[in-house]
């Protein structure tokens, strides 16, 4: 078994694999700071509760300078440990970014002749610099992410429960919507993201095609052509792109949105 997953090609691995191969320990610590950066964020609204009904409203000073600072050390501790989060995203996706680069340049050196007669070198060194740190990226996010929204989901809901059960109830009905919504436009911002990395492909390969044959361009005067031929692939590369750019906003604004209600 060991031995099949070793001989498993890169092209088959998933960007899961990248994030956690090598990386278990960071993202054991990295849950437990997502932990305590929850407890963090719910510990501030109950003593916002406390300093109004309990400290302001009975004019309990000693009860209103500790609930203060108890609310300030949780707002200190919480920006703290987000920098630690976004630290360890980053060790994570690095280390996965890099692991995949050498495993990709391996795969590159055995791939049969015929590829490197039809494949421009720019492709190759684009693919292996660039388009790998978007991958990286999404390796260090991966496990901390979706864990923190989930977390954080309970940690509220179960706060709202007990502060109010109706109030809770109506919350909660929004989050079905948010179901449906978000993950719609997470998958055609995806689609719209990978037709951009091809058609960015094409253009590379169009314009190191070009000036590896300008001599020939110039020759026989074919520049209204080859100019015809880029000048196409930039529209259709900035149609997608606006289109890219909208569904990415659009999650961004349906996230505050929600987070706002």
């Amino acid at each position: 078994m060991k031995k099949n997953r070793a001989a498993r090609p890169i092209t088959e691995k998933s960007l899961f694999h990248w994030a956690f191969r090598g990386n278990i320990k960071l993202q054991l610590i990295l849950l437990v700071v997502i932990v305590l950066i929850v407890f963090a964020r719910v510990l501030p609204l109950e003593m916002q509760k406390r300093i109004i009904n309990d400290a302001i409203a009975l004019k309990n000073l000693d009860g209103l300078l500790l609930y203060a600072v108890i609310y300030i050390v949780a707002l200190t501790a919480a920006s703290g440990l987000k920098l630690a989060i976004n630290y360890l995203q980053s060790l994570i996706g690095e280390r996965a970014m890099t692991a995949m680069r050498k495993e990709l340049y391996q795969h590159i050196l055995t791939l049969p002749l015929n590829f490197f007669r039809t494949t421009q070198p720019g492709m190759v060194v684009s693919s292996l610099m660039t388009e790998l740190s978007a991958a990286g990226t999404f390796a260090g996010m991966a496990f901390a992410v979706p864990v923190t929204n989930i977390l954080t989901l309970v940690a509220f809901t179960a706060y709202l429960l007990w502060l109010n059960m109706e109030l809770a109830l109506v919350t909660l009905v929004m989050y079905p919507i948010i179901v449906l919504v978000i993950p719609t436009l997470q998958k055609k911002a995806n689609q719209a993201n990978k037709k951009r990395v091809d058609i960015s492909r094409s253009a590379s390969s169009q314009i190191a095609e070009s000036i590896s044959g300008i001599h020939e361009i110039q020759v026989h005067g074919a520049y209204q052509q080859e100019s015809h031929k880029f000048d196409r692939l930039a529209e259709r590369l900035m149609k997608v792109r606006i289109r890219w750019s909208v569904f990415r906003f659009g999650i961004k604004t349906a996230n505050n949105y929600f987070t706002g209600l």
